[in-house]
């Protein structure tokens, strides 16, 4: 039951599971840094927090390939968006967005391809081979898109060394395989550079740090302890390799919904 696992994979979600996994413990804290910010437009965020999360992992189970399709785009959007907040710039918004969320996803999925889609399989069926073939497609979108985004680093200093840290992500990418590659960049660069912005809003505009503190102490918590309950219980059928997979990545598509139309609809138009 434990052959799948390595140490590196060990590693990894380990990283993921309680670095990565709970940062969007923070959105508590977020919502009522936006307006939910009585108990009953709380209770209120909640509810719909948990509603999209439950509609998610439905989802996923029902339609495994479209759910891991959406994922992907939406993971791409949030961490490209990320990544450009982080440069506070107002311009090549698009660009960069597009180039670091399109670089992060198809970067890791090019240089470990094989072990990729064997997680994918993991995560839906082996029908998703058959898009194996066609990945070519977003491979040379993401290339063009490194392309353009060194041309406008001549232009704008600041890209500069945007352009160094994306040479850096697709050494690891190339180093480690794709469990580590992700949480590496998920761990160490999206969660800190996410919580930088957000922890520097929410306690010059939160006069409640009592609450900043505790709501996401209890999220924290709830987090890793439904994801162990989880686990354990996929586990009765399923190898640990496998749960950890299932349990990390559809959680985490189900939280990134909720937490993306979060941050970066309603967070980003106030805290640009």
């Amino acid at each position: 039951m434990l052959a799948d696992l390595t140490i590196l994979n060990i590693i990894s979600f380990f990283l993921i599971f309680f670095i990565g996994l709970p940062h969007g413990s923070f959105d508590g804290a977020v919502a009522s840094l936006v307006g939910f910010n009585n108990r009953v437009q709380f209770l209120k965020f909640i509810f719909y927090y948990l509603v999209l999360f439950f509609l998610v992992i439905l989802f996923w189970l029902y339609f495994p390939i479209f759910g891991l399709s959406i994922f992907i785009i939406m993971t791409i959007i949030h961490f490209g968006l990320c990544d450009w907040t982080n440069f506070k710039i107002n311009q090549y918004k698009y660009s960069v967005s597009f180039t670091y969320g399109m670089t992060i996803i198809f970067g890791i999925i090019f240089f470990n391809e094989n072990q990729s889609f064997l997680i994918f399989k993991y995560l839906t069926n082996d029908k998703i081979y058959i898009f194996q073939k066609y990945f070519f497609i977003p491979y040379f979108l993401t290339f063009l898109s490194i392309i353009h985004f060194i041309y406008l680093s001549l232009f704008e200093k600041k890209l500069r060394k945007g352009v160094v840290e994306i040479l850096f992500f697709l050494l690891i990418f190339y180093l480690f395989d794709p469990l580590l590659s992700f949480a590496i960049y998920f761990c160490f660069f999206h969660t800190y550079k996410h919580l930088k912005h957000l922890i520097k809003n929410i306690y010059l505009n939160l006069n409640n740090k009592k609450f900043v503190i505790y709501s996401t102490l209890v999220f924290t918590v709830i987090s890793w302890a439904g994801g162990l309950g989880i686990v354990y219980y996929l586990f009765q059928n399923l190898s640990l390799y496998e749960s950890f997979l299932k349990v990390i990545f559809i959680g985490l598509a189900a939280l990134t919904l909720p937490h993306m139309l979060l941050v970066d609809v309603v967070y980003r138009k106030r805290f640009q």
